[in-house]
């Protein structure tokens, strides 16, 4: 497994976000090793993956509105491949100018399902303007990029250096997000979390500044963003097809993942 400290962390931040228990982080790894032994023989081969999804929800017999006094925590499981069904190796998508994702003071940086739900119609529009994923942008001023719907974003310019929007309680924490920062600094990459504004990202692909932009999160892994659409037009990432950079920090976070590589910062959770 990879980093499942780190998610049981995540997870424990998020359930005291939501006025619910904070499981031990060792319970939600022991459950999830248990869970990956009796279904082993479900791990596909190839670029597949078993994906696991823990989750808590409230099971007390009551109504109204309150925090619950029971919960149940369980872990599902389901083998998985490609996170994108489009056959290009890079997606399109759609910037949302009216709807947004999370605002400050709400729930944007828990792992909750209410962030997915509030994404969905977002995703719709999306889907209606031939692109695979919506991009949101901040609820006070739309004008900063936030994240996608499920995912993390990253833009690469022409000086190498990477840049993504920082954490501010409006974003999740993704933990390949935080893997991939760390994997580029030890490759010397300079990586700014900073705010980047959808004006100046249009500019930055016009121009050639911005040379890649990607998606990342724990089922896209790294996925290289082509073209982006919007209310008033669309531009290009770059030549059309470059990703250089994308695939090298992809490369190099599989083969972590798979043991391929040395794991110098103990990410990799072994289970017997």
């Amino acid at each position: 497994m990879f980093r499942p400290l780190e998610n049981a962390r995540r997870f424990q931040r998020s359930a005291e976000r939501l006025a619910m228990p904070k499981l031990p982080e060792m319970a939600f790894v022991e459950a999830c090793d248990q869970l990956v032994k009796i279904d082993r023989d479900w791990i596909p081969g190839g670029d597949g993956s078993l994906y696991l999804r823990p989750f808590m929800y409230a099971s007390e017999v009551f109504l109204g509105v309150k925090p619950s006094s029971e919960y149940l925590f369980l872990v599902i499981a389901s083998p998985v491949g490609s996170y994108f069904k489009s056959k290009d190796t890079a997606v399109s998508l759609w910037v949302s100018q009216e709807l947004t994702r999370a605002a400050p003071g709400g729930t944007g940086a828990a792992k909750c399902g209410g962030n997915y739900a509030a994404s969905l119609m977002a995703q719709l529009e999306a889907a209606q303007h031939g692109c695979e994923q919506v991009v949101f942008l901040d609820a006070v001023e739309r004008r900063w990029i936030e994240e996608l719907g499920g995912m993390n974003i990253f833009f690469v310019f022409d000086d190498g250096s990477m840049q993504t929007p920082p954490l501010g309680g409006t974003i999740l924490p993704g933990i390949t997000r935080a893997s991939i920062i760390e994997l580029a600094k030890d490759k010397g990459i300079t990586v700014r979390e900073e705010p980047y504004a959808f004006s100046q990202w249009r500019a930055d692909a016009t121009s050639g500044r911005l040379r890649e932009t990607f998606a990342c999160g724990t089922a896209a892994v790294l996925t290289p963003i082509r073209r982006v659409k919007f209310r008033d037009g669309e531009f290009t990432i770059g030549n059309g097809d470059s990703s250089a950079q994308t695939e090298a920090l992809r490369a190099a976070l599989i083969d972590i993942q798979r043991c391929r590589a040395p794991d110098l910062h103990g990410w990799v959770h072994r289970v017997f």
